[in-house]
């Protein structure tokens, strides 16, 4: 293959994969559960986030074709439910209580939440909030455009979306990273404006992922 033409298709990849994985925002929506930790927890749980996406995207773009045929799935289906489970976690995010200082224990109930965000890192957390439904939808298109006749072009096409993911998932990495500096900024009851409002625009990119699997199973022209 020609460098123009990777370098063409490297950034198609990456035009295309960067509203969908939305690094910036997904840094801040994660900061939301990441208040109370440590600067070394944070970066112990980063790392595993990074890890987890780079998973689900390699393994959507290199068996996606089988994954669906196996489990007879469509692409909108993906996205409805892919929604509904955002929806879910944007309405428990907006609902929980930011009165932990009334604990009796308080070093109990933070060991509780601490546990309870380790459970949360792959599921929503990595996915479906940093690389969800739209993402492995994206990746789908991709990987038709990357098909070539020849073994070798198309895999140098495979190896270039993951180039264009991975970079994208470093943005996200640093941004989660600088969560904590922006909360120290922010304080106590900036910090809650921020989190509910990002609470907030979770559920409506919940909505809009919803709607968008709704109008391609139903062929309708919603957004």
């Amino acid at each position: 293959m020609a460098a123009h033409s990777i370098f063409l298709f490297f950034t198609t990849c990456f035009v295309a994969l960067f509203p969908v994985i939305d690094p910036i925002g997904s840094g801040l929506i994660v900061n939301g559960y990441f208040g109370s930790i440590t600067d070394a927890e944070r970066k112990k749980h980063t790392q595993t986030i990074f890890l987890n996406c780079l998973m689900v995207g390699t393994v959507s773009l290199l068996a996606g074709h089988l994954i669906l045929l196996i489990f007879g799935l469509a692409v909108p289906a993906i996205q409805i439910a892919g929604g509904v489970v955002i929806c879910k976690s944007g309405l428990e995010w907006l609902n929980n209580s930011d009165t932990d200082n009334l604990d009796k224990d308080e070093k109990e109930g933070q060991q509780v939440k601490k546990n309870n965000l380790i459970s949360k890192i792959f599921y929503p957390i990595s996915f479906p909030i940093c690389l969800g439904p739209g993402t492995i939808s994206v990746i789908f298109t991709l990987m038709a455009t990357a098909e070539k006749s020849s073994w070798l072009a198309t895999g140098v096409n495979y190896a270039i979306i993951i180039i264009a993911m991975i970079l994208q998932l470093v943005i996200l990495y640093f941004v989660i990273l600088s969560g904590s500096k922006i909360s120290r900024k922010l304080g106590p009851v900036g910090n809650l404006i921020i989190n509910k409002l990002i609470a907030f625009i979770t559920f409506c990119i919940g909505i809009q992922i919803l709607l968008s699997g709704i109008g391609k199973a139903f062929h309708l022209t919603i957004f």
